[in-house]
């Protein structure tokens, strides 16, 4: 049997947190723009600046095609905005998370571990479907 690579298993649960995205914000308005339904998931706090933050769902905004790329292009604009729209003490909570899971190591245990909670979450959610 081949051994597994704790990157494929990331990047599995990535595909899963955008499946679970899809699937609660699908029928709901682009949190950004609020005219287009929800497509993807965008990470505020990138996954390249905080591995403790990659699956916490306070850091998704349900985003449209559009609004992701624009949040992409113009961070510092749409940062204002969603922190606007969401509020200081949501920046405040996430920045607090953010620290506490500074020491995070990415290992195979750990992608696994969030792998598992993903599927876990998105088992229910289909099943309330």
């Amino acid at each position: 049997m081949r051994k597994v690579s704790k990157q494929t298993i990331r990047n599995k649960a990535d595909r899963l947190l955008q499946e679970y995205i899809r699937l609660e914000h699908g029928q709901e308005l682009c949190e950004h723009c609020g005219e287009r339904l929800v497509v993807v998931g965008h990470h505020f706090i990138y996954k390249s600046q905080s591995l403790g933050l990659r699956f916490a769902l306070e850091n998704i905004i349900p985003l449209c095609t559009d609004c992701h790329l624009y949040a992409h292009r113009w961070q510092n604009l749409f940062a204002a905005k969603i922190t606007a729209k969401r509020g200081e003490e949501w920046l405040k909570n996430l920045e607090e998370v953010r620290r506490e899971r500074m020491g995070i190591k990415f290992t195979k245990e750990w992608a696994e571990a969030h792998l598992d909670e993903l599927a876990t979450l998105l088992q229910t959610l289909k099943g309330l479907s």
